[in-house]
């Protein structure tokens, strides 16, 4: 657009799309559907791409490719390649390697503009990312590039042949056919639909038709369009969360609002309040501040470790605001006034767009390199290590239970010494090494509320062990599947992850609490029928549940569900065994096995967490039930800490749970507890 055709509220409202994104992101109260702002950026590049698309056919009669990718070219490869080689350079100096590899892939996904596509291939949870990347953010530019393949040549085959009318039609079937397509794959699949450009084309859509349209309402109309709209994005803001099926028929609502606010025209109260000067810098910013905000918030808070989350959030932020005029001012301004020479003038920009791959995959080839090269150095330095420092020989005597509290002890001694990691132990292994790659077809997974009918240890055995529990009982599967070979009973594994067999109340994301409710009433009458000589029970401490429920607080909700439970047990079978949980640990295990710096110190963790809190209360419910209880912290804790390395073994595989191979390690320890009680 020219200067005088210009509107100063479409800055504002830039600023208030990518505001809603950074606060949901930063984890600012009330704005869990900050995510919005996404869609408010689909409609308003719809609708400014189609009307210079229009005023380009009105004046020449066509439509130039060319020249419309150049401008692209300069508008959003700068910036973007710029934020791909800074956090590319940061993860080779920061990350740790297991990451290092998903952050070069991502990137490079990202610089071909096809981030969308291979994050819902990964099945990446964007509300629930388990480690996220520096670069999901980039999937909405994904989106809006793939659409931008398609439209442009739409209108230069279309509008000469068709005119303004046949290619608004065009647009209005496109735009049903989306909406359509984005309700049926939100309902089948909402991971790989929130990242679909066929289910987000509708948004892009909706913002053509409406420069198709080329009005602008007036009077009461235009007051009403602008507050209506206002209200729709509000609303959405603040109803709208992780929760809310997406986008589907739901982003209707942002997408409508928005078109409703640019509607209202240049006149309207709202209008006039989004042409503020504050609000209209922020939106000339808003593509940097899009670009910078996400892998500063996500790496940030690892970096300046200041224990306060609020704290670290707005240092992020602040940081972030600081970049993006940075990059707004020396590096979008020159491309977009045309003062770089040679890329920035005519076709000749064009050329940006392998200059910008070429540089990306660069990045990434070298940052690999370089990780490479730093993990060969820090083998061989500990391999020098360990070849001058004696190191205590724990190994037990041939056929004897392994001496678990020895052999923590003896990490506690090379830790506090500052052993390194041992070459043999290998990060990228340690997330593979879990008891659900053994025992996959054994449990119930979210959304389901029935178990799997599965049955280990000695199969042909009369004596049954029925292990009941949530994935903290599925890890102990290993134990009970050797430990009943070797002793002549069979296990029956009542597992659901997730979901505690006591009848406390859920609060998880992924789970409704009717759905571990229906599995608790199936697991009670699976039991009935099996009776099993004896029940062994265990679950995470009081995972997902509220502080305060029907007059009481946890930890009295959860004393008295485990009493109520191992007293029914009692009633089903003549031994009930408790298993007490593991702490969880302070930090990712492959992350911090393979961080640069990393050494056995830094992976050391304490075992006060809500986990061994839990253990006292499940201890003293158990009085009086006859039930008896296992302390289970003992094999992974010794002197009020919990190494993650032992000798070249590792404890934990997340953040929670224990690898087979250690489980594996400490059976016969933990079978010749177990031997007189089940």
């Amino acid at each position: 657009m020219s200067a005088k055709q210009w509107r100063t509220d479409v800055q504002g409202l830039r600023a208030i799309a990518v505001g809603l994104v950074v606060a949901a992101h930063a984890g600012v109260p009330h704005t869990e559907g900050g995510f919005v702002g996404v869609d408010v950026f689909f409609v308003l590049s719809g609708f400014l791409i189609t009307t210079l698309l229009l005023r380009e056919a009105d004046t020449s009669g066509t439509v130039s490719i060319p020249q419309f990718y150049a401008r692209r070219a300069r508008r959003i490869l700068p910036a973007a390649t710029l934020v791909i080689l800074v956090v590319l350079a940061y993860a080779a100096w920061q990350l740790p390697t297991t990451r290092l590899t998903d952050a070069v892939a991502d990137g490079t996904w990202a610089a071909f503009f096809l981030a969308n596509v291979h994050f819902a291939a990964e099945g990446v949870q964007y509300f629930q990312p388990s480690e996220p990347s520096p670069f999901q953010h980039y999937w909405s530019l994904s989106v809006e590039e793939q659409f931008y393949l398609v439209w442009p040549v739409l209108a230069l085959l279309l509008i000469p042949r068709l005119g303004r009318k046949g290619f608004t039609v065009v647009a209005a079937v496109i735009a049903v056919a989306s909406l359509a397509w984005s309700i049926h794959a939100t309902g089948e699949n909402p991971t790989a639909a929130y990242f679909s450009t066929p289910a987000r084309a509708y948004e892009l859509a909706a913002g053509a038709l409406l420069a198709c349209w080329g009005g602008r309402l007036k009077g009461a109309a235009s007051v009403a369009a602008g507050l209506g709209g206002a209200a729709a994005i509000l609303v959405s803001t603040v109803a709208f969360s992780e929760a809310t099926p997406f986008p589907g028929w739901q982003a209707l609502v942002p997408t409508l609002g928005t078109v409703a606010l640019l509607a209202s025209g240049a006149n309207a109260p709202t209008a006039r309040l989004l042409a503020v000067k504050p609000l209209r810098y922020v939106g000339d910013i808003s593509y940097s501040l899009y670009l910078w905000h996400w892998p500063l918030i996500v790496l940030a808070p690892e970096f300046l470790e200041l224990g306060n989350g609020a704290l670290e959030m707005t240092v992020a932020v602040a940081a972030a605001l600081l970049l993006s005029a940075l990059s707004h001012r020396f590096i979008e301004l020159p491309f977009q006034r045309k003062q770089v020479p040679v890329l920035s003038h005519g076709l000749r920009s064009l050329a940006l767009w392998p200059a910008a791959l070429v540089l990306a995959v660069g990045s990434g080839w070298l940052t690999t390199g370089y990780a490479a090269y730093a993990e060969k150095e820090r083998a061989a330095q500990a391999q020098a290590w360990f070849a001058a420092n004696e190191v205590p020989d724990t190994a037990a005597e041939t056929g004897g239970p392994p001496q678990v509290q020895r052999e923590l002890r003896a990490a506690l001694d090379i830790a506090d010494r500052g052993g390194p990691i041992p070459p043999a132990v290998l990060g990228e292994e340690i997330t593979e090494d879990r008891w659900q790659k053994s025992y996959g077809d054994c449990y119930a997974n979210y959304g389901d509320t029935r178990g799997a009918d599965c049955t280990l240890g000695d199969t042909d055995a009369k004596k049954t062990v029925a292990v009941v529990g949530d994935s903290h009982a599925g890890m102990w599967l290993t134990a009970f599947d050797d430990l009943g070979k070797e002793n002549g009973f069979r296990v029956v594994p009542v597992v659901k992850v997730g979901c505690a067999p006591y009848p406390v109340q859920h609060r998880g994301k992924k789970m409704t609490q009717a759905e571990c409710d229906d599995f608790r009433d199936w697991s009670e009458d699976r039991l009935e029928r099996l009776e099993p000589d004896t029940i062994v029970s265990t679950a995470r401490g009081q995972l997902f549940m509220p502080k305060k429920y029907d007059g009481m607080d946890r930890d009295e909700q959860w004393s008295q569900a485990v009493r109520s439970t191992v007293k029914a047990y009692r009633e089903i079978s003549r031994r009930v065994v408790v298993l007490g949980d593991v702490p969880s640990v302070d930090h990712n295990p492959a992350d911090c096995i393979s961080a640069p710096e990393a050494d056995q110190s830094s992976c050391l963790s304490d075992p006060d967490s809500r986990e061994t809190s839990s253990n006292e209360l499940t201890e003293a419910a158990l009085k009086g039930t006859e039930a008896a209880y296992v302390d289970t912290q003992r094999f992974v804790c010794a002197e009020d800490r919990c190494p993650l390395v032992v000798g070249e073994k590792v404890t934990y595989y997340d953040n929670s749970h224990l690898t087979e191979s250690w489980v594996r390690h400490v059976t016969p320890r933990l079978g010749a507890i177990l031997a007189p009680l089940i």
